[in-house]
């Protein structure tokens, strides 16, 4: 259940060089419309605290069995990962978390105010000025949270902070007007160009997010277009041709193309969740992969846009 007057965040970052340009912190929101395949922030998808569990530091001391009010944790000391909470027992009180020494177990998800927030971001507004850096909210997509992320997004903006803000897109119209005056940069989300492909990886068709970033462009919005690659889901000669002319027909000249990698693989076993990428490589691992980012920043080069690799 939602707090009013306050964001549900799952991590603040400071010190990022990536997500905009300068020295960055990095504000996550927590909770996602999108189920993409390939996500990398499992934790980032629901709307609602959660428990992880790291099997790997548990020292099976058993206090989190001895404060656990609901009776959640499994008794078995020995075991990993997903079998160590029922969730349907759960209520997300913390207590486990608290208990344990060793960090083993972590309550993913906290509600936040505005000033709470925007205190942690301007512990580092010197850095923002001297490199022309800011803020970026991401998450899950932060702009689900609508009023809590256009209340912080004007707070650092009133402040001098840069401001951008990394989104699928798939948000109403009058969200995106709510925030413009007070957002420099949008690094927007590109999954795929064929709505029907873009629902069966995502879970949702991508027919409002290609009119937003269109309506973004035509109000003057600063867009700054994100492809992820995943072999062989989306980076096809067909799709990345496809994405490079919409991308083009927007009058953009800069792309980013974000190679699909393994850094989130972990996290869905601390939360007791299936991996349907688990086995699939890194696009830098092989020579393969290297060949395709080759393919894929040509498309997007020979149409004379820019193209960066990684964010």
């Amino acid at each position: 259940m939602s707090e009013p007057g306050k964001g549900l965040i799952f991590d603040i970052q400071r010190y990022s060089i990536h997500d905009g340009p300068g020295i960055r912190t990095l504000v996550f929101l927590k909770g996602c419309p999108l189920r993409c395949q390939w996500c990398c922030n499992p934790e980032s998808q629901r709307f609602a605290p959660e428990v992880e569990f790291r099997s790997s530091l548990c020292q099976q001391c058993g206090r989190c069995l001895t404060v656990c009010p609901r009776d959640a944790i499994n008794r078995d000391l020995a075991v990993v990962n997903g079998a160590k909470i029922d969730k349907s027992l759960c209520d997300v009180c913390g207590l486990c978390a608290e208990s344990c020494p060793t960090g083993t177990l972590r309550v993913v998800g906290r509600w936040r105010t505005v000033e709470e927030v925007l205190a942690e971001v301007l512990r580092d507004a010197a850095f923002y000025r001297r490199s022309g850096g800011g803020v970026t909210l991401s998450g899950g997509e932060p702009l689900a949270q609508a009023a809590f992320a256009g209340e912080l997004l004007k707070a650092c903006y009133l402040q001098n902070v840069g401001t951008a803000v990394e989104t699928s897109g798939l948000v109403g119209w009058p969200v995106f007007e709510r925030i413009l005056p007070h957002t420099e940069l949008f690094l927007y989300d590109l999954k795929h160009l064929d709505p029907d492909e873009h629902e069966r990886l995502t879970g949702v068709s991508n027919r409002l997010i290609l009119e937003n970033a269109q309506r973004l462009v035509a109000a003057g919005a600063r867009l700054v277009p994100r492809v992820p690659l995943i072999p062989p889901l989306n980076t096809s000669p067909e799709n990345l041709a496809a994405t490079a002319d919409f991308v083009a027909s927007l009058g953009l000249k800069e792309v980013h193309l974000m190679p699909f990698h393994q850094l989130g693989k972990d996290k869905y076993r601390r939360l007791g969740r299936d991996y349907q990428l688990g086995e699939a490589r890194g696009l830098r691992d092989t020579p393969e992969g290297g060949a395709l980012l080759r393919l894929a920043r040509t498309a997007f080069a020979r149409r004379g846009i820019e193209v960066h690799i990684g964010g």
